[in-house]
């Protein structure tokens, strides 16, 4: 965007209930936690704002027709993996209830307060809460660059997770415009 002074890493859904335990964590989904905090560590030094989206759940939440129970607040499931709480702590939390960061949040409004020149994404899952958040930043023209080796998604039957995360990426690159570095 225009006028633009910095960088934003939207850090989406790296959670507890993601990546340690729970109905959907996965082992698969935490191993991009050590590059996301070697990342965040240099960016953060060099001046870059951090996002957190934290996906939020009710006990009765909808999605729950869709996916099991998971990252319902205050179950604990719902916080930022402790190798990047101090990040999440300097930065901003947004918590978030559907796929899109966007969805009931106040994103808009912050990445229009910091005005970046580009805005990155790192996170979980690369075909369902990193795409859906992408496309809402494509959709407002943000220049986007998806980490692809600091995003992942899981594997599960019928979901091979390399196949989707190369399909997912494309998408991003090849119909939203976002760059995949």
């Amino acid at each position: 965007m225009p006028g633009s002074r910095t960088k934003a890493i939207i850090v989406v859904d790296m959670l507890v209930g993601f990546c340690r335990r729970g109905a959907l964590a996965s082992p698969r989904l935490d191993r991009v936690t050590p590059r996301i905090a070697a990342h965040l560590a240099r960016e953060r030094a060099a001046g870059a704002e951090t996002i957190f989206l934290v996906d939020t759940h009710a006990p009765d939440d909808p999605e729950f027709a869709m996916f099991p129970p998971h990252c319902v607040e205050g179950s604990g499931e719902d916080e930022v993996v402790p190798e990047l709480s101090a990040f999440a702590g300097a930065g901003h939390v947004l918590r978030k209830r559907r796929y899109s960061g966007f969805y009931g949040t106040r994103l808009d409004e912050l990445l229009r307060e910091l005005a970046p020149r580009v805005v990155e994404v790192v996170g979980v899952c690369t075909d369902i809460c990193v795409l859906h958040t992408v496309a809402g930043l494509r959709d407002r023209d943000y220049a986007v660059v998806v980490r692809r080796d600091m995003v992942e998604t899981y594997d599960a039957p019928g979901h091979d997770a390399d196949e989707v995360n190369r399909f997912a990426l494309t998408h991003m690159r090849d119909i939203l415009g976002a760059q995949v570095a």
